[in-house]
Order: C-alpha cells, then structure tokens, then sequence
C-alpha cells in the first residue's frame, strides 16, 4: 500500500536546492584585437589582464563545512557533468576553504589535465563580493601556494607583458581577458576579451 508521499509515476520530483546557489558571473561579448595599439588604448584606460585559457569555465563553491560538497558549475550554472576528483577536492579545500559560509571561485579547468586556473573571486566567507572591483576581488585570492590541480591567474597591467602573454607558445593559452579596475560588481560590460 502506498503512503500518502509515496513516489509513484503519477508525482512528480521536486528538484534538492544547492546549497549554494550559482551566480551569474562576467562573460565577455566584446573584443579587441591583438594589436599593440588597441591593447595600450585599453590599458591606458586603466583596465587589467589576465590570461584567457581556453579550458571549460567552472564556478568552484567550496563551504567552510566539510561535511558539504565542493560545488563545480558549468557557465550556464549547470553541474558540470565530470566529477573533480579527490585529490582536486581535496586542493580546492585545502587552498580555498573560507572559514565561514562559502567561497565562490570563477575558473578555468583543463579536464584532461586536471588542472583548474582561478582567475576571480566572487563570494567570499559567505559575501557576495558585488560591491568590490575585479582589482580589489583579486587580491583577496591566495597567490603563494604550490599545488598540483590550482593556479591563481595572475594581473598583467602593461604592454610588453600583455604581448609576452600573446607570445606564449601553449595551446591552452588562448590570449587575454581585460577587464575594468574601477566598475564593481560582475558586469559583462566591464570585460573584453583579445584572442592570439
């Protein structure tokens, strides 16, 4: 005899909410091209870059609670449908672990080589970090660390070190992403991106 809640095919699933919630990060919708002259214009402007690594985008949500998951979404706020492993959960919260609530990272994953390149935080001991800068949100990523499965992207903030970066010869390396010191929040405006 079924219970009054019993799962029958005539119910339906009602969907087990994340504990931490995906959030909607920058993406860039423009583009410059890989000139020395459009890259010192944008620079000159004040805006910073960082490698753009052409891996799968992934939003690491790492709680202060081990007995909760390290949460890995897709861009579209989707699971990503591989698992990180142990060991990179185990990195994750080694490097990352926010001593309350959660801390929400924005990457960039190599899944072959098991390899996830962080580049912005956007949540920080259970803070929405909306009203900081990406500047001011880099800064508080951890930089000196060694590990096997993390690497903090690092700013480059003049010419020959954006055309260094374009001259690097990995192909994962795709070029730069700039983005604005001085708008807070997570803006699509405020990102622009420069392929090799």
């Amino acid at each position: 005899m079924l219970g009054a809640y019993s799962q029958t095919i005539f119910t339906r699933r009602i969907p087990v909410a994340l504990p931490s919630p995906f959030i909607k990060a920058m993406h860039p919708k423009s583009e410059i091209r890989p000139r020395p002259e459009s890259i010192q214009r944008i620079l000159a402007k004040g805006w910073v870059a960082q490698l753009k690594i052409h891996g799968h985008r992934v939003q690491l949500h790492v709680p202060a609670d081990n007995s909760l998951p390290v949460i890995a979404y897709t861009r579209q706020g989707k699971l990503h449908g591989k698992p990180l492993t142990p060991n990179m959960i185990s990195e994750i919260r080694r490097v990352f672990a926010p001593d309350e609530g959660w801390n929400i990272l924005d990457a960039e994953w190599l899944k072959p080589e098991g390899m996830i390149y962080v580049f912005d935080f956007l949540k920080k001991d259970g803070e929405i970090l909306r009203r900081k800068t990406f500047p001011e949100r880099w800064k508080l990523l951890p930089r000196a660390y060694l590990s096997p499965h993390l690497k903090t992207l690092p700013l480059i903030t003049d010419l020959p070190g954006c055309l260094a970066a374009l001259a690097k010869p990995e192909v994962f390396i795709e070029g730069l992403v700039f983005k604005a010191s001085a708008t807070p929040g997570f803006s699509d405006t405020s990102i622009v991106r420069c392929r090799k």
